[in-house]
C-alpha cells in the first residue's frame, strides 16, 4: 500500500496527513497510546473516545498469553475497539531481556492473522552504550529481516521498517538508505526511549534528523516510545508523523502529572494547572486524596487529555505556519530542549528545502531573540540574496536600521527617504537604500514587500551588544559579498550599538562607512550628497 499516506499541509518538516489503513484513516500527527490487554488502567474504548484513533498493543505478548485463541478473537476484539490498531513484535522485550521466543517471520505472520492494521518487523533495538561492532552486526541482521519480511503476504496490513543504529550516525544513515530501497509503508526510528529518559534531546535530534534525511520524504515516519508532550512539537518539526507511548499510564502509576511544558509530581502540586475534564472537577488536594486505584485512573486520563491537546496545538500550528513558534516556546520549558533546538538549527538548510514558501492565509513571523533568527525563513532570505539577487549599481549604500513601521517601502521615514532619493537627480542611480533588520539582516528596500520580509514582529534589541555583533556581521557579509558599493551610510533612530558595530566592521574591510542618527529626510539626503562628493574627488 505505497499510496497509503497523503500529505495535506507542511510547516518546517512537520506534516498534516492522512494514513489509510484497513480499518480507517488516521490523521497525523498522531500518537498511539500503548495498551496492555491484560492490565488496562484506562479501557481501550475509553481512550478511543478521548480522540485517539490509533492504539498500539504488543502482538508478542498476545501470542505468549493467548496463542491461537488470540488469532480466533482478533486484536480488535481483544481490545474492544473497531478503530485501527498497531502491534509491536516483541522488540522491546528483546531489548529488555535479551531474547524472545519467536522467529522474525513468525511474529509478522501472527500480526497479519491477528488482524493488525499496522505491524512491525522484529528488529533488534540498539542498546545505549553498545560497542560499534555489535551495533553494526545487529543493524545488519535487522536489515536482513526487513528484506525477508517484505516477501510475505501481509493481507493489507501496513508494515513498519525500523531504522536502528543509535548514536552511530553513519550506521543510522546507512540503515535508513537501505530501508528506503525496500519501500516500506512506514519507517520507524528506534532507540529514542533511552535518550528521552535521560533528557538527551540533542542526541535525539541528531538521531532523528540523520534518519529523516536518508528516508523517502513522502513516507510517514514513526518514532518509537515518544510520549512526553513537551517534546512532541520538536519531534513533529523533525518530520515525525506517528508516535507510540505508554507514558500516560506509567507516569500515572508513578504519580506524575503531565503538562505541555514539563512533568510534575502530583503530590508537590498546590493547584492543578489544567482545565481538562479531570482537573476541572476537583482541586489538587481532592485529587491527592482519591483512593489509589481511582487516582491512578484519573491521572492517566488527565495525561491522555494533555497529550491529545498538544497534538491539536501542533496541527493548528502547522496550519497557521507557526510550528517554529510553538517549538521555540516548548524549548524554553527545559534546558535540554533548548539545547535540542540549537542542535536542530544545524539542519536548517535541509529543513528550508521542504518548508513552505507561502500559505493561503498570510501570518506574520515572531522573532524573540537571536535563536529565532535560525528559522528557515531567515536562512532562505540570506540564501536568495546570495544566489538570486543582484543589487542595482550604486556608489553609496544607505543602510537604515529598522523601525517599527512596516512595510518599510510604504510607511515611515524610510519610505520617505527612498522616495526622496529616487526623485533627486543628483543622487538617483548613485544611492541604493536597504533596511538592516534584527530578523532578516539586510533587506533591500525594493524587496521588502516580498513575504515575509515585512510581515514580522521582532523583539531583537539592536542596542544589545551581542545582537549588534550578529546583525553587523549580516551587513558586512552583504556589502562585501553581494554589493559593489564604495561607501555605506548607516542611519538609525534606535540601535546605535549596531550602527557603530557595522561602521567598525566595514572600515576594517576597507570601506568608507559612516553612522548618523536620523534627523530628517532632508538631512539624510544632504549627508548622502556629501559622501558622494567625497567619493568623486578621491
Amino acid at each position: 500500500m505505497s499510496d497509503s499516506f497523503e500529505i495535506e499541509d507542511v510547516d518546517l518538516l512537520g506534516r498534516i496527513g492522512k494514513l489509510r489503513t484497513k480499518r480507517g484513516v488516521v490523521e497525523t500527527p498522531a500518537l498511539a497510546p500503548v495498551v496492555d490487554p491484560s492490565r488496562n488502567i484506562v479501557p481501550p474504548a475509553e481512550i478511543v473516545d478521548l480522540g485517539f484513533k490509533l492504539l498500539m498493543t504488543n502482538a508478542y505478548l498476545i501470542k505468549r498469553r493467548l496463542g491461537e485463541l488470540g488469532l480466533e478473537l482478533g486484536v480488535h476484539s481483544i481490545l474492544g475497539v473497531s478503530t485501527p490498531v498497531m502491534t509491536d513484535s516483541g522488540a522491546y522485550q528483546l531489548m529488555e531481556y535479551g531474547e524472545v521466543e519467536v522467529a522474525p517471520l513468525e511474529i509478522v505472520e501472527y500480526q497479519v492473522k491477528l488482524g493488525s492494521d499496522i505491524g512491525v518487523i522484529l528488529d533488534i533495538p540498539t542498546r545505549h552504550g553498545s560497542p560499534r561492532e555489535v551495533v553494526e552486526r545487529e543493524v545488519g541482521e535487522t536489515l536482513r529481516r526487513a528484506r525477508e519480511a517484505l516477501s510475505m503476504d501481509r493481507g493489507g496490513m501496513l508494515l513498519v521498517g525500523p531504522v536502528q543504529g543509535g548514536l552511530y550516525l553513519d550506521i543510522v544513515a546507512r540503515a535508513a538508505r537501505e530501508l528506503s530501497d525496500m519501500d516500506y509503508d512506514i519507517y520507524g526510528i528506534g532507540g529514542p526511549v533511552q535518550l528521552m529518559v535521560n533528557y538527551s534531546y540533542p542526541e535525539l535530534v541528531r538521531l532523528v534528523m540523520t534518519a529523516k534525511m536518508n528516508l523517502p520524504p513522502g513516507k510517514p515516519v514513526h518514532l518509537f516510545g515518544a510520549g512526553n508532550p513537551h517534546m512532541l512539537a520538536l519531534a513533529v518539526a523533525m518530520g515525525v508523523d506517528l508516535f507510540d507511548s505508554a507514558s500516560y499510564a506509567l507516569y500515572a502509576r508513578d504519580g506524575r502529572y503531565m503538562t505541555p511544558h514539563g512533568v510534575y509530581r502530583l503530590e508537590e502540586l498546590g493547584d492543578l494547572p489544567c482545565e481538562c475534564p479531570v482537573c476541572s472537577r476537583m482541586d489538587a488536594s481532592e485529587f491527592k486524596e482519591l483512593p489509589s486505584q481511582e487516582r491512578v485512573y484519573r491521572l492517566a486520563l488527565h495525561n491522555l487529555h494533555v497529550v491529545r491537546a498538544e497534538l491539536r496545538r501542533i496541527r493548528n500550528a502547522i496550519e497557521e505556519g507557526r510550528l517554529w513558534e510553538l517549538v521555540e516556546q516548548r524549548a524554553r520549558s527545559h534546558p535540554a530542549l533548548f539545547q535540542a533546538l540549537r542542535e536542530y538549527r544545524k539542519y536548517i538548510a535541509y529543513v528550508e528545502r521542504h518548508h513552505y514558501v507561502t500559505k493561503g492565509a498570510v501570518s506574520g513571523r515572531f522573532y524573540y531573540d537571536l535563536l529565532s533568527r535560525e528559522r528557515p525563513e531567515a536562512y532562505r532570505h540570506a540564501a536568495r540574496l546570495r544566489e538570486r539577487y543582484t543589487p542595482p549599481p550604486a556608489e553609496l549604500l544607505v543602510l537604515a536600521l529598522e523601525t517599527g513601521v512596516k512595510p518599510f517601502s510604504r510607511f515611515g521615514w524610510i519610505a520617505e527617504l527612498g522616495r526622496a532619493i529616487a526623485a533627486d537627480p543628483e543622487v538617483k542611480g548613485r544611492v541604493h537604500v536597504a533596511v538592516l533588520t534584527g530578523a532578516y539582516g539586510v533587506v533591500p528596500l525594493e524587496l521588502d514587500s516580498v513575504y515575509p520580509l515585512s510581515q514580522y514582529e521582532s523583539s531583537i534589541d539592536l542596542d544589545d551588544p551581542l545582537s549588534a555583533k550578529v546583525v553587523a556581521s549580516d551587513a558586512a557579509w552583504y556589502v562585501a559579498g553581494v554589493g559593489s558599493y564604495a561607501a555605506v551610510l548607516v542611519l538609525y533612530e534606535r540601535g546605535e550599538a549596531t550602527a557603530q558595530e557595522v561602521v567598525g566592521r566595514l572600515r576594517k574591510l576597507g570601506y568608507r562607512a559612516y553612522a548618523r542618527r536620523f534627523a530628517g529626510v532632508e538631512d539624510a539626503v544632504a549627508f548622502a550628497k556629501l559622501i558622494l562628493r567625497v567619493l568623486r574627488y578621491t
